[in-house]
């Protein structure tokens, strides 16, 4: 009897239901302001001046210097299309990093160039 009051304690645990919080909820990623496809992302950037146009471009050229990322951007009138390739199969963080990067530098420019 004494073995039989212990073991049902045991067995009935398995039979509790627990209450999750209805406070947490699943983690939802960030959405990314980039486009993707397989095997390259892009954005488009929109400039009002020139002086920003122009500060935006340099440093992209700077950057390109240092990333392992296979970045190519396009000029026509007051916008700069941004695309980066991946050297994977697949987009992989080096391609994320970067696109990253690329979206600071447009906030630092926007910065650092204002009146």
């Amino acid at each position: 009897m004494y073995l039989q009051d212990i073991m049902t304690n045991y067995l009935n645990e398995s039979t509790q239901t627990f209450n999750i919080d209805q406070r947490l909820s699943p983690i939802k990623p960030k959405k990314s302001s980039w486009e993707h496809e397989e095997k390259r992302m892009f954005k488009s950037y929109t400039f009002n001046e020139n002086r920003f146009l122009e500060a935006f471009v340099v440093q992209i050229l700077k950057y390109l210097r240092e990333s392992d990322a296979l970045i190519e951007f396009r000029i026509k009138a007051d916008r700069v299309g941004v695309i980066i390739y991946a050297l994977s199969p697949n987009i992989s963080e080096i391609e994320l990093e970067a696109s990253k990067d690329i979206d600071k530098i447009k906030k630092d420019v926007m910065y650092y160039y204002a009146k």
